[in-house]
């Protein structure tokens, strides 16, 4: 046995190929299904989203981190929010390490932009206005373009989810239509001292309260980890032109627990290695009127529901008050972990 887990790798094209026939869409959802329900993560390959776009988005945002301290402070949440600009190690309630730097944008720069764009009135409480950096050139730009391209390549998998579960293809997109995702990058180095004890974790074993979750990460040291069940703990691998995508809360209520949100963590390198490590998660959030509970059309006859029903309003406001009081999720999934 080796350390990395049995992550499938998914290609997605056959799916939305000129001419594809339903053999070729049906083969693609099975192993898409398959990698949701038995593992809760996949690497997604024939994804879209061109190399050149990913390359803009990682230059922008390396440079970023690279600045002086100073700079980037400019542009740092006055409202300590964790969804808005930048935070450096030593700040953010719990979820910044010794050696974790991250920036944060939304889908809008301001909620005025996404009530203009038929976001409900109240959508500032969890969508915050973006702080952009004066440096380096480029910056917005990068970060805007690779944002829709995500966003683009989240509308395709969720097509592919619904055509898994028997769903109508627009089922998932309906309730993501106004969703205040987020953007973030993560930037681990070893040049800020944060006050912080030594950890063996650079971010600690937790499930997403996201949809789905689509990462980009390079291959610096420290290695992303998920939960194999009746295994244990094993390296995700990054496979050069793919992306990580796992099941979030979300997803595992709309389908009872037939996705699967898998715990996972990310490992502090060993002593001596100092190079930095990028990683980009794209958060897809629900609409906050959509309603987060098992979808009826995927009950059996005589199944009931696993979750109560939560408008994506209460669920996201109670995603951030867990945040603001530096909720342990160790904690709250050690049964996932244990089973």
């Amino acid at each position: 046995m080796t350390d990395h887990a049995d992550v499938p790798v998914v290609d997605l094209a056959p799916f939305f190929a000129a001419g594809a026939t339903d053999a070729d869409r049906g083969a693609v959802a099975a192993a898409l299904g398959d990698a949701c329900e038995r593992v809760g993560f996949v690497l997604v390959a024939g994804h879209g989203v061109p190399d050149a776009v990913l390359d803009g988005f990682t230059g922008a945002a390396r440079r970023f981190f690279e600045l002086p301290l100073e700079q980037k402070l400019a542009v740092k949440s006055p409202i300590g929010q964790l969804f808005q600009g930048y935070a450096c190690p030593g700040q953010g309630v719990g979820y910044h390490t010794s050696e974790r730097q991250s920036f944060n944008v939304s889908r809008y720069d301001t909620p005025a932009e996404a009530v203009a764009h038929g976001y409900p009135d109240d959508i500032g409480a969890v969508l915050f206005d973006a702080l952009w950096p004066a440096e380096p050139a480029g910056f917005r730009s990068a970060w805007r373009t690779y944002f829709d391209e995500i966003e683009a390549l989240a509308g395709r998998l969720l097509r592919v989810m619904a055509a898994t579960l028997g769903l109508p293809e627009s089922w998932f997109a309906e309730r993501v239509a106004h969703d205040p995702s987020t953007l973030v990058a993560n930037y681990y180095s070893r040049d800020i001292d944060s006050g912080h004890e030594p950890s063996p974790f650079r971010f600690k074993a937790h499930v997403d309260g996201s949809v789905i979750t689509i990462l980009h990460q390079d291959d610096g040291p420290g290695a992303l980890q998920l939960h194999e069940r009746g295994v244990g703990w094993r390296d995700v691998r990054p496979v050069p032109g793919t992306f990580v995508v796992n099941i979030g809360e979300v997803m595992e209520r709309w389908t009872n627990d037939r996705f699967v949100a898998t715990p996972h963590r990310v490992l502090t390198p060993p002593a001596g290695d100092d190079r930095t490590r990028l990683s980009a998660p794209f958060f897809l959030k629900p609409d906050l009127d959509a309603v987060v509970a098992p979808a009826p059309e995927l009950l059996a006859e005589g199944e009931a529901p696993r979750y109560p029903a939560m408008t994506g309003r209460q669920w996201l406001l109670r995603s951030q008050d867990d945040i603001v009081a530096g909720y342990d999720s160790t904690v709250r999934f050690a049964e996932r972990v244990l089973s």
